[in-house]
């Protein structure tokens, strides 16, 4: 490191990115794009980027659990974490949710190194078949729901939106897209009442094996374009074997640090990266020649992070204890005032497409992780080079 510029930024990074990933909705890249636009020299941005980044992969898993409300990395984690926070159990979602990132990132590191070897002609083997990859990863995903054709319906129509903001031009069309199909549409059904006092239990036991698969699927994720978010990988997980739900919790969370960490690797050796903190750094700072020093900062960034969310586990179980009838309403308000902040009146009209499109989801029983159509779609139109 650079002395005492470089430690400034790391701490100035890490904060930022822990704090904001509190703010439920708000996505490290929006963070990071308005870093860009201060006028940080190169150097002091690349430190505060990959300080920054898994901070705020860290905190946001906090809004998620015990609110409800996701950022693009943490959709579906929404789901298994709402109910356990049901059962008094949100203290110990969030310890699984801290091991699984601690465990597979010593994992990553340790295969980072032949990672680099390794992308280069897996690479190369995959890309002339990515796009059939992709539309029979898409194929198997609508055809294990219960319903398919419904499915496929609620997967098209937020595939026809999803290609519209994501070539809107809006700073942050996922905002929007995730916070409306996510949260909005499942407030009108959180009941008056608060959740069950949320007991200070330890991480679930056994979980190794899925920080395993997940840091396996992570490392996968960054080959294959559009369906490399966390939520969508652990959706593909379950095909896998079955999972319970601190199991499920435990893969989605090693899947965002594995392929953050890998995504480092990719950008090196192939010039690809699935993940947009680590695309905003190769334009700060040449990613192949400082891996060590990035690695490193990484790591020592999500250790401080994941001990700090750790240490105010207790604070964060009290949200539970909020009234969620009437925190609706404060949440909705917030979403809408963020969302027309970040990306004006076009925001909010995808913002209330989004939750029409969830809210049918849940009318028709159909598995809200369909909605994930809003990435898939597009990125399917743009490989098969079909254009509207």
């Amino acid at each position: 490191m650079d002395g005492i510029s470089d430690a400034i930024s790391f701490i100035a990074g890490f904060a930022i990115g822990f704090l904001g990933g509190l703010l439920p909705g708000l996505h490290s890249n929006t963070i990071i794009s308005v870093l860009a636009s201060l006028g940080f020299d190169e150097r002091a941005l690349g430190v505060m980027i990959i300080s920054l980044f898994p901070a705020h992969m860290i905190s946001s898993f906090i809004p998620s659990i015990f609110f409800g409300v996701p950022e693009a990395g943490t959709v579906v984690a929404v789901l298994p974490g709402q109910r356990m926070v049901q059962r008094g159990e949100g203290v110990k979602a969030l310890a699984t949710v801290l091991l699984s990132c601690a465990l597979s990132a010593l994992l990553s590191c340790a295969l980072f190194h032949p990672s680099l070897s390794i992308f280069p002609p897996v690479y190369e083997a995959a890309r002339p078949h990515m796009k059939f990859i992709l539309l029979g990863i898409s194929i198997v995903l609508l055809l294990r729901t219960k319903a398919p054709h419904l499915s496929a319906a609620v997967f098209a129509l937020s595939g026809i939106l999803g290609f519209f903001s994501l070539n809107s031009g809006m700073p942050d069309p996922f905002l929007p897209l995730f916070s409306g199909m996510f949260a909005m549409a499942a407030m009108e059904g959180w009941k008056k009442g608060a959740a069950p006092t949320q007991k200070d239990l330890p991480a679930c036991s056994g979980i190794m094996l899925f920080a395993a698969i997940g840091v396996a699927i992570g490392f996968a994720a960054d080959l294959v374009p559009g369906v490399g978010s966390p939520s969508q990988m652990a959706v593909f997980a379950t095909m896998l074997m079955p999972m319970d739900t601190p199991a499920y919790l435990a893969t989605i969370s090693s899947i965002s640090v594995s392929q953050a960490v890998f995504s480092l690797s990719t950008s090196a050796s192939i010039g690809k990266s699935r993940v947009g903190a680590t695309a905003w750094l190769s334009e700060s700072m040449d990613i192949g020649a400082n891996l060590s020093m990035l690695l490193a900062l990484f790591v020592a960034s999500l250790a401080l992070a994941a001990g700090l969310a750790y240490a105010l586990r207790l604070y964060a179980a009290k949200l539970a204890s909020l009234d969620f009838s009437a925190l609706r309403i404060v949440l909705a308000a917030y979403i809408v005032a963020i969302t027309l902040i970040i990306d004006g009146w076009p925001g909010l009209a995808v913002l209330a497409i989004s939750t029409g499109l969830g809210k049918l989801a849940l009318a028709l029983g159909v598995e809200r992780t369909n909605l994930m159509g809003a990435i898939i779609v597009p990125t399917l139109m743009l490989l098969f080079h079909i254009f509207l």
